[in-house]
Protein backbone atom coordinates (compact mmCIF):
# COMPACT_ATOMS: atom_id res chain seq x y z
CA UNK A 1 0.00 0.00 0.00
CA UNK A 2 2.70 2.12 0.75
CA UNK A 3 4.76 1.81 -2.35
CA UNK A 4 1.10 2.06 -4.19
CA UNK A 5 0.72 5.71 -2.41
CA UNK A 6 3.79 6.72 -3.56
CA UNK A 7 3.50 5.68 -7.00
CA UNK A 8 0.23 8.17 -7.02
CA UNK A 9 2.06 10.85 -5.46
CA UNK A 10 5.55 11.00 -7.46
CA UNK A 11 2.84 10.85 -10.92
CA UNK A 12 0.83 14.28 -9.46
CA UNK A 13 3.99 15.59 -8.86
CA UNK A 14 5.57 15.46 -12.39
CA UNK A 15 4.57 18.50 -14.63
CA UNK A 16 2.86 18.51 -18.01
CA UNK A 17 5.51 19.12 -21.39
CA UNK A 18 7.20 21.85 -21.83
CA UNK A 19 8.33 21.73 -17.93
CA UNK A 20 10.03 18.86 -16.51
CA UNK A 21 11.03 17.81 -12.98
CA UNK A 22 14.61 16.50 -12.22
CA UNK A 23 15.02 12.82 -9.98
CA UNK A 24 16.65 14.82 -7.38
CA UNK A 25 13.76 17.25 -7.14
CA UNK A 26 11.32 14.61 -6.93
CA UNK A 27 13.18 12.69 -4.25
CA UNK A 28 12.81 16.27 -2.19
CA UNK A 29 9.24 16.74 -2.67
CA UNK A 30 8.49 12.86 -1.46
CA UNK A 31 10.87 13.14 1.45
CA UNK A 32 8.79 16.51 1.88
CA UNK A 33 6.11 14.68 1.80
CA UNK A 34 7.12 12.45 4.58
CA UNK A 35 8.71 9.29 2.57
CA UNK A 36 11.32 7.82 3.06
CA UNK A 37 13.15 6.82 0.56
CA UNK A 38 16.65 7.46 -1.82
CA UNK A 39 17.16 8.57 -4.77
CA UNK A 40 17.79 4.73 -6.39
CA UNK A 41 14.07 3.94 -5.30
CA UNK A 42 12.88 6.90 -6.80
CA UNK A 43 14.72 6.35 -9.91
CA UNK A 44 13.52 2.71 -10.17
CA UNK A 45 9.85 3.64 -9.84
CA UNK A 46 10.36 6.10 -12.53
CA UNK A 47 11.42 3.24 -14.70
CA UNK A 48 8.82 1.04 -13.39
CA UNK A 49 6.17 3.30 -14.16
CA UNK A 50 7.04 4.61 -17.58
CA UNK A 51 7.47 1.17 -19.00
CA UNK A 52 4.30 -0.01 -17.68
CA UNK A 53 2.43 1.55 -20.81
CA UNK A 54 -0.33 2.59 -18.37
CA UNK A 55 1.30 5.97 -18.17
CA UNK A 56 2.89 7.85 -20.47
CA UNK A 57 5.76 9.99 -18.57
CA UNK A 58 8.87 10.26 -20.05
CA UNK A 59 12.40 11.69 -19.44
CA UNK A 60 15.00 13.61 -21.31
CA UNK A 61 17.88 12.30 -23.17
CA UNK A 62 20.40 14.69 -22.93
CA UNK A 63 20.27 16.09 -19.46
CA UNK A 64 21.91 14.96 -16.05
CA UNK A 65 20.13 14.54 -14.18
CA UNK A 66 17.24 12.93 -16.22
CA UNK A 67 14.09 15.35 -15.96
CA UNK A 68 11.06 13.70 -16.09
CA UNK A 69 7.53 15.09 -17.90
CA UNK A 70 3.85 14.34 -19.08
CA UNK A 71 2.86 15.08 -22.77
CA UNK A 72 1.42 18.33 -23.40
CA UNK A 73 -1.79 17.04 -24.55
CA UNK A 74 -2.32 14.95 -21.63
CA UNK A 75 -5.24 15.34 -19.46
CA UNK A 76 -5.25 15.61 -16.01
CA UNK A 77 -4.76 11.75 -14.46
CA UNK A 78 -7.99 10.39 -12.93
CA UNK A 79 -6.53 8.31 -10.17
CA UNK A 80 -9.15 6.00 -7.97
CA UNK A 81 -7.87 8.05 -5.22
CA UNK A 82 -5.80 11.25 -4.58
CA UNK A 83 -2.21 12.56 -4.00
CA UNK A 84 -1.45 12.48 0.19
CA UNK A 85 -0.46 16.39 0.06
CA UNK A 86 -3.73 16.48 -1.45
CA UNK A 87 -5.42 15.06 0.85
CA UNK A 88 -4.18 17.03 3.62
CA UNK A 89 -5.11 20.35 2.11
CA UNK A 90 -8.72 18.67 1.68
CA UNK A 91 -8.62 17.91 5.70
CA UNK A 92 -7.49 21.26 6.56
CA UNK A 93 -10.21 23.09 4.60
CA UNK A 94 -12.50 20.58 6.14
CA UNK A 95 -11.16 21.38 9.79
CA UNK A 96 -10.81 25.42 9.18
CA UNK A 97 -12.56 26.61 6.19
CA UNK A 98 -15.47 24.46 5.77
CA UNK A 99 -17.41 27.11 7.67
CA UNK A 100 -16.54 29.86 4.75
CA UNK A 101 -17.33 27.58 1.91
CA UNK A 102 -21.07 28.13 0.11
CA UNK A 103 -23.50 25.91 0.83
CA UNK A 104 -23.36 23.98 -2.67
CA UNK A 105 -19.78 23.65 -2.42
CA UNK A 106 -19.91 21.92 1.00
CA UNK A 107 -21.74 19.49 -0.75
CA UNK A 108 -19.71 19.33 -3.80
CA UNK A 109 -16.49 18.58 -1.28
CA UNK A 110 -18.44 16.05 1.10
CA UNK A 111 -16.90 13.19 -1.18
CA UNK A 112 -13.59 14.53 -1.43
CA UNK A 113 -13.33 15.14 2.56
CA UNK A 114 -14.30 11.45 2.83
CA UNK A 115 -11.42 10.31 0.22
CA UNK A 116 -9.28 12.29 2.15
CA UNK A 117 -9.32 10.65 5.55
CA UNK A 118 -9.20 7.10 3.66
CA UNK A 119 -5.93 8.32 1.99
CA UNK A 120 -4.70 10.03 5.00
CA UNK A 121 -5.17 7.08 7.09
CA UNK A 122 -2.32 5.88 5.40
CA UNK A 123 -0.08 8.36 4.37
CA UNK A 124 3.13 9.32 5.86
CA UNK A 125 1.28 12.56 6.45
CA UNK A 126 -1.28 11.44 8.38
CA UNK A 127 0.59 13.04 11.76
CA UNK A 128 0.42 16.07 10.48
CA UNK A 129 -3.44 16.97 11.24
CA UNK A 130 -2.31 16.30 14.72
CA UNK A 131 0.29 18.59 15.33
CA UNK A 132 -1.52 22.01 14.18
CA UNK A 133 -4.20 23.55 15.53
CA UNK A 134 -5.57 26.90 15.31
CA UNK A 135 -7.12 28.64 18.82
CA UNK A 136 -8.91 31.75 19.51
CA UNK A 137 -7.32 34.50 21.67
CA UNK A 138 -9.99 34.97 24.23
CA UNK A 139 -12.62 33.09 25.86
CA UNK A 140 -14.09 30.28 24.23
CA UNK A 141 -17.63 30.66 24.24
CA UNK A 142 -20.39 27.95 23.26
CA UNK A 143 -21.55 28.78 19.34
CA UNK A 144 -24.47 30.19 18.98
CA UNK A 145 -27.37 28.28 16.83
CA UNK A 146 -27.97 29.04 13.52
CA UNK A 147 -31.40 28.81 11.77
CA UNK A 148 -30.61 25.88 8.76
CA UNK A 149 -32.98 27.45 6.69
CA UNK A 150 -31.48 31.02 7.10
CA UNK A 151 -28.10 29.81 6.72
CA UNK A 152 -28.86 28.42 3.42
CA UNK A 153 -30.65 31.59 2.67
CA UNK A 154 -27.83 33.92 3.42
CA UNK A 155 -25.00 32.06 1.38
CA UNK A 156 -27.01 31.53 -1.65
CA UNK A 157 -28.03 35.96 -1.18
CA UNK A 158 -24.39 36.04 -0.72
CA UNK A 159 -23.68 34.18 -3.69
CA UNK A 160 -26.45 35.07 -6.45
CA UNK A 161 -25.65 38.99 -5.55
CA UNK A 162 -29.07 38.88 -4.33
CA UNK A 163 -30.60 40.72 -1.47
CA UNK A 164 -33.36 39.47 1.03
CA UNK A 165 -36.13 39.59 3.06
CA UNK A 166 -35.94 38.95 6.68
CA UNK A 167 -36.77 38.91 10.41
CA UNK A 168 -33.93 40.26 12.69
CA UNK A 169 -34.19 40.40 16.48
CA UNK A 170 -31.63 42.45 17.67
CA UNK A 171 -30.47 42.37 21.51
CA UNK A 172 -33.20 44.31 24.20
CA UNK A 173 -35.52 44.97 21.18
CA UNK A 174 -38.26 43.67 19.51
CA UNK A 175 -37.85 41.54 16.26
CA UNK A 176 -38.50 43.54 13.17
CA UNK A 177 -38.95 42.48 8.83
CA UNK A 178 -36.07 44.45 6.74
CA UNK A 179 -34.96 44.07 3.21
CA UNK A 180 -31.34 43.02 3.96
CA UNK A 181 -28.66 44.46 1.04
CA UNK A 182 -25.67 41.40 2.03
CA UNK A 183 -22.44 42.57 1.47
CA UNK A 184 -19.96 39.89 3.48
CA UNK A 185 -19.73 37.15 6.04
CA UNK A 186 -17.15 37.98 8.88
CA UNK A 187 -16.36 35.33 11.51
CA UNK A 188 -15.35 36.26 14.68
CA UNK A 189 -14.86 33.96 17.42
CA UNK A 190 -18.00 31.82 17.47
CA UNK A 191 -20.13 34.06 15.99
CA UNK A 192 -20.94 34.64 12.04
CA UNK A 193 -21.98 38.02 11.42
CA UNK A 194 -23.41 39.57 8.05
CA UNK A 195 -22.41 42.79 7.07
CA UNK A 196 -25.05 44.20 5.29
CA UNK A 197 -27.03 47.78 4.74
CA UNK A 198 -30.80 47.81 5.58
CA UNK A 199 -33.95 48.90 3.49
CA UNK A 200 -32.38 52.14 1.66
CA UNK A 201 -30.14 53.25 3.85
CA UNK A 202 -26.45 53.62 3.57
CA UNK A 203 -24.80 53.08 6.40
CA UNK A 204 -23.43 49.70 7.45
CA UNK A 205 -24.48 47.26 9.87
CA UNK A 206 -23.13 44.19 11.44
CA UNK A 207 -26.22 41.56 11.94
CA UNK A 208 -25.38 38.43 13.58
CA UNK A 209 -26.74 35.03 11.76
CA UNK A 210 -28.01 33.18 14.73
CA UNK A 211 -30.83 36.81 15.70
CA UNK A 212 -32.03 36.21 12.40
CA UNK A 213 -35.50 34.54 12.30
CA UNK A 214 -36.47 33.86 8.86
CA UNK A 215 -35.27 34.79 5.71
CA UNK A 216 -36.25 34.57 2.40
CA UNK A 217 -34.00 35.05 -1.13
CA UNK A 218 -35.62 38.07 -3.78
CA UNK A 219 -34.96 38.66 -7.14
CA UNK A 220 -33.71 42.40 -6.29
CA UNK A 221 -29.82 42.76 -7.29
CA UNK A 222 -27.42 43.87 -4.03
CA UNK A 223 -26.27 47.39 -3.99
CA UNK A 224 -22.59 47.86 -3.26
CA UNK A 225 -22.26 50.88 -1.69
CA UNK A 226 -19.95 53.56 -3.71
CA UNK A 227 -16.25 52.61 -2.22
CA UNK A 228 -16.94 49.71 -0.33
CA UNK A 229 -14.83 46.51 -0.10
CA UNK A 230 -14.98 43.83 2.54
CA UNK A 231 -11.37 44.34 3.47
CA UNK A 232 -11.34 47.95 3.82
CA UNK A 233 -13.96 47.94 6.21
CA UNK A 234 -12.35 45.25 8.22
CA UNK A 235 -9.04 46.97 8.46
CA UNK A 236 -10.72 50.22 9.39
CA UNK A 237 -11.29 49.12 12.77
CA UNK A 238 -15.47 48.60 12.25
CA UNK A 239 -14.72 45.40 14.36
CA UNK A 240 -13.27 47.14 17.14
CA UNK A 241 -15.67 49.44 17.65
CA UNK A 242 -15.08 52.66 17.01
CA UNK A 243 -16.05 55.39 19.82
CA UNK A 244 -18.49 58.54 18.69
CA UNK A 245 -15.42 60.73 19.70
CA UNK A 246 -14.07 63.14 16.84
CA UNK A 247 -10.32 61.53 16.85
CA UNK A 248 -10.67 58.65 15.74
CA UNK A 249 -6.65 57.34 16.81
CA UNK A 250 -5.03 59.21 20.42
CA UNK A 251 -1.93 59.30 22.13
CA UNK A 252 -1.89 57.15 25.20
CA UNK A 253 0.54 56.79 27.95
CA UNK A 254 0.20 53.94 30.13
CA UNK A 255 1.99 52.60 33.29
CA UNK A 256 2.51 49.04 32.62
CA UNK A 257 3.97 46.42 34.98
CA UNK A 258 6.80 44.55 34.10
CA UNK A 259 4.79 41.23 33.03
CA UNK A 260 2.96 43.99 30.49
CA UNK A 261 6.04 45.57 29.26
CA UNK A 262 7.83 42.17 28.25
CA UNK A 263 4.62 41.19 26.21
CA UNK A 264 4.41 44.52 23.99
CA UNK A 265 8.06 44.11 23.12
CA UNK A 266 6.80 40.83 21.94
CA UNK A 267 3.57 41.62 20.26
CA UNK A 268 3.79 45.89 20.15
CA UNK A 269 0.70 47.46 20.45
CA UNK A 270 1.40 49.77 17.35
CA UNK A 271 4.34 50.54 15.10
CA UNK A 272 5.18 54.10 17.31
CA UNK A 273 5.54 52.32 20.54
CA UNK A 274 7.95 53.18 22.93
CA UNK A 275 8.56 52.08 25.94
CA UNK A 276 10.88 53.56 28.98
CA UNK A 277 11.85 52.87 32.66
CA UNK A 278 9.72 53.99 35.47
CA UNK A 279 11.83 52.22 38.43
CA UNK A 280 12.35 48.32 38.86
CA UNK A 281 8.74 46.63 38.51
CA UNK A 282 7.25 49.74 36.31
CA UNK A 283 7.77 51.30 32.66
CA UNK A 284 5.52 54.04 30.75
CA UNK A 285 4.12 52.83 27.44
CA UNK A 286 3.85 55.84 24.50
CA UNK A 287 2.07 55.03 21.62
CA UNK A 288 -0.77 56.19 19.22
CA UNK A 289 -3.91 53.39 18.83
CA UNK A 290 -6.98 53.46 17.51
CA UNK A 291 -9.77 54.84 19.71
CA UNK A 292 -11.92 52.30 20.05
CA UNK A 293 -13.83 49.43 22.20
CA UNK A 294 -11.83 47.09 21.73
CA UNK A 295 -8.40 49.03 23.81
CA UNK A 296 -10.95 49.51 26.50
CA UNK A 297 -11.49 45.90 26.27
CA UNK A 298 -8.19 44.90 26.06
CA UNK A 299 -7.10 47.55 29.14
CA UNK A 300 -9.53 45.87 31.42
CA UNK A 301 -9.06 42.27 30.50
CA UNK A 302 -4.92 42.99 32.04
CA UNK A 303 -6.41 44.74 35.26
CA UNK A 304 -3.56 46.00 37.41
CA UNK A 305 -0.87 45.64 35.05
CA UNK A 306 -2.09 48.42 33.15
CA UNK A 307 -2.43 52.14 34.76
CA UNK A 308 -3.79 54.90 31.96
CA UNK A 309 -2.14 58.09 32.45
CA UNK A 310 -3.49 59.27 29.27
CA UNK A 311 -5.51 60.74 27.48
CA UNK A 312 -7.42 62.11 30.62
CA UNK A 313 -10.61 60.97 29.02
CA UNK A 314 -10.29 57.70 28.84
CA UNK A 315 -7.94 57.79 32.43
CA UNK A 316 -11.38 58.76 33.31
CA UNK A 317 -13.47 55.64 31.97
CA UNK A 318 -11.09 53.80 33.24
CA UNK A 319 -11.73 54.95 37.27
CA UNK A 320 -15.15 55.11 37.05
CA UNK A 321 -15.59 51.20 35.35
CA UNK A 322 -12.81 50.62 38.69
CA UNK A 323 -15.03 52.43 40.81
CA UNK A 324 -17.99 50.74 39.85
CA UNK A 325 -16.23 47.19 40.22
CA UNK A 326 -14.91 48.41 43.82
CA UNK A 327 -18.93 48.93 44.58
CA UNK A 328 -20.21 45.82 43.06
CA UNK A 329 -17.40 43.25 44.63
CA UNK A 330 -17.88 44.97 48.53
Amino acid sequence: MDSLLRYFDMLSMIPKAPNSISTPDLLSKLVDAGYEVDLRTVQRDLVKLSVSRLFPISSTADTKPLRWQWPSNTKRVQLPTMASNEALTFKLVEIYLEPLLPLSIKSQLADYFETADRVLAVSPLAGWVDKVRQIPSSLTLQPPEIDATVLAVVYEALLKDLRMKATYHAIERDAKSYEVNPLGLVFRHNVIYLVATINDYIDIKQLALHRFIDAELTDKAVHIPTGFSLNNYIEQGEFDYPTNDIDQTIPITFKISAFMKQLLLETPISSDQQISTLDDDRYLLHATVNNTEQLRWWIRSFSTNIEVLEPPTLRAEMAAGARALNKLYR
